[in-house]
């Protein structure tokens, strides 16, 4: 055995992890499907190549345990947990296995990221299809994904409810008589929504309301 072998003095399976124990305290915990075929019984050489091999699994086997607990707090697009990965020191070859590995489970992807974001912000928030892709684009979602997933989760009736919604809502808030400029004023803000200016300005002139129905409240909350 030369200086750069090394001795497999134990071997330990206990659950999902294979711990390889090393001479010199050097201690790798694999996945059982990363053992490498060349791995000797108990007392026998590691060579420098499958060590190396062996240190990648390793690696692999930690950064799916910490891909688990960033997922376990939120879901995160794909780009934003392969930078937070690197910025934490694990090596891009490991990242991107299981990133890959997630993907190709089932277990977590950028459609399904980008599915949640939409829901989770229609339930609270009266947007349009426009705004929706701006976010996650912004998040690094393709653009082919993101206008996919966007059409789907939110259909073109729907998205006129909620246009019809934000302003009926901003109406609320004005004052004085329901003119010209203020519906002008009214679909800017369903625009600035991100709905298209067409159906802004349909649902602007469509909700406005008498001027004995103008509220002579102050401003309310918005959504």
């Amino acid at each position: 055995m030369n200086d750069r072998s090394r001795q497999l003095v134990a071997i330990r399976t206990e659950g999902g992890s294979v711990t390889l124990v090393l001479d010199g305290g050097e201690i790798y915990e694999i996945a059982p499907d990363a053992v490498p075929a060349g791995l000797p019984a108990v007392g026998g050489s590691i060579d420098s190549p499958l060590l190396a091999v062996i240190a990648q699994a390793a690696q692999r086997k930690r950064v799916a345990r910490r891909v688990l607990r960033l997922l376990d707090r939120r879901l995160q697009p794909m780009a934003a947990l392969r930078r937070k990965l690197r910025e934490e020191g694990f090596d891009e070859g490991p990242v991107a296995d299981v990133l890959a590995q997630l993907e190709e489970r089932g277990m977590h992807s950028d459609r399904r990221y980008a599915e949640a974001y939409c829901r989770d912000t229609l339930l609270h928030r009266q947007v349009g299809r426009l705004y929706l892709r701006a976010k996650l684009r912004a998040k690094g979602i393709a653009a082919e994904l993101a206008q996919n997933v966007v059409a789907a989760e939110l259909p073109r009736e729907r998205e006129r409810e909620l246009a019809l919604a934000a302003a009926a809502r901003r109406w609320r808030r004005e004052r004085g008589p329901s003119d010209h400029t203020t519906k002008a004023r009214v679909a800017r803000f369903v625009v600035g929504r991100g709905f298209p200016a067409p159906l802004a300005r349909e649902v602007a002139w469509s909700t406005a309301p008498r001027a004995q129905d103008l509220t002579a409240d102050g401003p309310e909350g918005e959504v």
